[in-house]
């Protein structure tokens, strides 16, 4: 078995007092119908390889109903279901690993902390990481990993001592997501080391700025860029509106008396909704007869803009079909739709507005 990860060892996920979670890299050649055939032993002279299963379409497996109670260790060992089929046993490309994994204590895996809670970050390919803090009162931060969820990627150190319960992991490209695991540290380095990680999180994918959403703002803005505020420069679609559940396209005016009145309750709620992990993004279209107006009123904005002088900004006009202000349509962030017309004079309801998005999709 030839494999194309930079590791070519099995590599292990998650251990229990009674299970073992293993993955591999996957073959060269792999396609959809590729099964694999996994094999493991308890660590011992007298012990031979039994086949866990030949039928594996995945390159992940946990092993449970395992006991160990002088602590050998197991070997694990992986082949394609054609090589062990067309092959004899011995001569099979097997794939495993140098040392024997180990089994939790039943004291360590009642000891060990909770997997990590992972969700969305609100922002371009990024996720937002926490996890309860350690009972132990000697604790001295968090180690924290993290791993690519895909075949044989090992676990790498991101953060080696963290003093919070929560961080923002950015630059996140795999399709295939990510998972994380955390333990408590403590001023000594050699208990540190026989202090067990705890359980993985699942598997999540960073979200990005979605190809109907790119398709939408690329195809009508001319500098890909939007404004926002505090003299800041201008930020990156992706930057702006990657990782966003929803778009809100909000026509308004300073000449307008009913856009006054309500801009102030949008952005109670825009700002209540805090800058962390936010999901939801506004983006102001203005109806101003010039560029002094304009400026006059987003300064009174916390959210982004469509600059004054970019012919996108009559061209988003237009695609949420403003015949009157003010007015504010629901983008479906991860399409592009519009779910919701106009939301004015209307609850700001994240909850009906993901039942919307999902009737359309």
């Amino acid at each position: 078995m030839t494999n194309n990860d930079n590791n070519n060892s099995i590599i292990l996920i998650d251990a229990t007092s009674d299970s073992l979670t293993v993955s591999w890299p996957p073959s060269l050649d792999a396609t959809s119908s590729t099964k694999y055939v996994l094999q493991y032993r308890k660590d011992t002279e007298d012990s031979s390889f039994e086949t866990l299963s030949d039928k594996l379409s995945g390159t992940q497996a946990r092993k449970k109903n395992l006991h160990d109670h002088r602590k050998f260790g197991f070997f694990f060992r992986v082949t394609t279901k054609q090589d062990y089929d067309d092959n004899s046993d011995n001569a099979c490309n097997w794939i495993s690993h140098e040392e024997p994994f180990a089994l939790l204590t039943p004291a360590e895996e009642s000891n060990r902390m909770s997997a990590p809670t992972v969700v969305p970050a609100g922002s371009h390919l990024a996720l937002h990481v926490s996890w309860k803090a350690s009972e132990e009162k000697a604790t001295a931060g968090y180690e924290l990993q993290m791993r690519e969820n895909q075949g044989g990627a090992v676990w790498t150190t991101i953060a080696p001592s963290l003093s919070s319960t929560q961080v923002k992991k950015k630059n996140l490209t795999c399709r295939e997501g990510y998972q994380f695991r955390v333990r408590p540290n403590t001023n000594v380095k050699e208990i540190n080391e026989t202090i067990p990680f705890s359980a993985p999180s699942e598997a999540i994918v960073a979200v990005g700025l979605s190809e109907g959403m790119k398709k939408l703002f690329s195809s009508t803005l001319e500098e890909g860029q939007l404004l926002r505020q505090h003299n800041q420069p201008p930020v990156s679609l992706e930057d702006a509106l990657g990782g966003k559940e929803f778009i809100l396209l909000y026509a308004s005016a300073h000449w307008c008396p009913p856009c006054r009145q309500f801009t102030p309750k949008l952005a109670n709620w825009y700002r209540s909704l805090g800058a962390a992990n936010r999901s939801i993004e506004v983006v102001f279209l203005s109806a101003d007869h010039d560029e002094s107006g304009f400026n006059q009123y987003y300064s009174t904005m916390p959210w982004m803009a469509i600059p004054y002088d970019d012919d996108g900004r009559e061209a988003f006009m237009g695609h949420i079909r403003v015949q009157g202000i003010p007015r504010l349509a629901v983008l479906d962030g991860k399409t592009g739709r519009i779910i919701e017309d106009n939301a004015v004079g209307k609850p700001f309801d994240i909850t009906r507005w993901r039942k919307l998005a999902a009737a359309a999709r």
